[in-house]
């Protein structure tokens, strides 16, 4: 029983980055959605992201964190 529950809460992909400018860390956990191949479940900082806690592809999330970071600069 143990062993499915600790599979729940495990993440299928991490990421950690570090902005040492403004010394914060964002953390960000991929769960790969039930029902898609090509989607995950993500969370940053331990909040869903978005909001709403849809699934989003990878090409998504990058561009986000893309964009993020080159407004930051």
């Amino acid at each position: 029983m143990y062993r499915l529950y600790h599979r729940l809460m495990q993440a299928d992909l991490r990421i950690s980055i570090k902005d040492y400018k403004r010394n914060k860390n964002l953390k960000i956990q991929l769960h790969r959605a039930v029902f898609s191949h090509r989607q995950f479940i993500v969370r940053m900082n331990g909040a869903p992201w978005p909001k709403d806690g849809r699934p989003v592809s990878l090409t998504k999330l990058l561009t986000s964190l893309r964009k993020t970071l080159v407004k930051a600069l």
